[in-house]
Formats: C-alpha cells, sequence, structure tokens
C-alpha cells in the first residue's frame, strides 16, 4: 500500500476529533441500551444521551472549521466532509431513538430491540476501531475487512427491524405500541445504516491510496 504518511504532511487533529467524535458515538449508543433496560431511568438516560450528542456535535463542528482553515489535509477534504458528517448521523439517529423512548414511554420492550441495539454498538465499535486505523493508513486489509463486516451487520439489522416490526404486525394487540416500537427500531437501524456509509467512505480512503 503507497501510505500516505510518505507523501503528504500529516494533521494530527484531523484524527483527534475523529477518534473523540467516535467515542461518543459508542457513549451514546450505551445510554440507549441503558434506556431499554431500565426504563424507570428514562428522563435522566435521555438527557445524559442529549449531552452526548450535543458535545459531539460540537466536536463535528470543530472538525469543520479544522478542514476549511486547513491547506493540505491526510487526505481528500471531500472524504473528510463525508466521514464527520455521516459519523455525526449516527449519533443523530441514535439520539433519535433514544428520544423517542423517553418521549413514548413504550411498554415493555421487545427482545429484538436490544439485539438491535446490540448490533448498533458492534457497529459502533468497529466504526472506531476502522477510524483509529485510518489515523495512520497501516493494516489496510483490515480495515477492508471491517467494511465487510459492518456491512454484514447492517443486512442482520435490517433483517432484525424488519422482523421485529412483522411479528407485532400480528402479535401486539396496542396498536399505539406497534406504533411507538415501530418508529424507535427504525431509527436504530438506521443508524447502523450510517455506520455501513462510514465503512464505505473508509473502504474509498483505503482503495484509493493502495
Amino acid at each position: 500500500m503507497r501510505g500516505l504518511k510518505s507523501i503528504i504532511p500529516r494533521d494530527e487533529v484531523f484524527f483527534d476529533f475523529f477518534d473523540r467524535i467516535c467515542a461518543g458515538i459508542v457513549d451514546g449508543v450505551e445510554v440507549v441500551q441503558t434506556m431499554l433496560d431500565s426504563p424507570k431511568d428514562l428522563g435522566l438516560n435521555s438527557q445524559r444521551l442529549k449531552t452526548i450528542e450535543h458535545q459531539t456535535d460540537q466536536l463535528v463542528h470543530g472538525l469543520m472549521s479544522h478542514l476549511h482553515k486547513t491547506f493540505v489535509t491526510p487526505f481528500d477534504r471531500n472524504e473528510i466532509h463525508a466521514l464527520a458528517v455521516r459519523l455525526d448521523d449516527i449519533l443523530d439517529m441514535t439520539e433519535a431513538a433514544g428520544s423517542r423512548i423517553d418521549l413514548f414511554c413504550p411498554e415493555c420492550a421487545p427482545p429484538e430491540a436490544r439485539r438491535l441495539a446490540d448490533v448498533l454498538l458492534e457497529s459502533a465499535k468497529l466504526v472506531r476501531e476502522m477510524i483509529k486505523l485510518l489515523r495512520k493508513f497501516r493494516e489496510p486489509d483490515r480495515i477492508l475487512e471491517l467494511t465487510v463486516e459492518i456491512n454484514r451487520l447492517e443486512d442482520q439489522a435490517d433483517f432484525i427491524r424488519r422482523s421485529t416490526v412483522a411479528r407485532l404486525f400480528r402479535e401486539e394487540r396496542n396498536p399505539l405500541e406497534l406504533i411507538k416500537w415501530k418508529d424507535i427500531l427504525e431509527f436504530l437501524e438506521k443508524a447502523t445504516d450510517r455506520c455501513e456509509d462510514v465503512a464505505n467512505i473508509a473502504e474509498g480512503i483505503v482503495l484509493e491510496h493502495r
């Protein structure tokens, strides 16, 4: 692989921002898991999630500001911008799911909701690993492996969402509960979609500089 480190200056600030954004994403997903497990503390955990989302938004804004002020970047400016936007989207979708859990106060969560949150957390952790590997442009094959795994997890999340909604249509007698959980599940699955988007961008960066 033709590493970028050998051909252009490294600006570690971008990667510092990315690492902190990824940490916020993982923290946010873990809060949603807690909300699914402990409905009695929904308000408190929803506020925690909003705080994480706000802090991460500030990091994204800081990264964008640095991008506009920097002439030479570690890789293509459009790719940096796209990564920042999609990473932000992961947490936005996660926060949307959490805020609806708090707002709707739905009854007992279907077990599949926790499974979907678990898949999202696994995806978020793989995204974090992938972004760390981009910092030094080492282990390109591992980045490509992570892309495949994150895509697989997105397929799994989509299956969980579709099959759960189908089951709820068959079995849930309270239509309001059906509507609530359908909405929540959709946002959790959308967050895994955004993880896949990040993986695809990272894959493109690797292939471009291989």
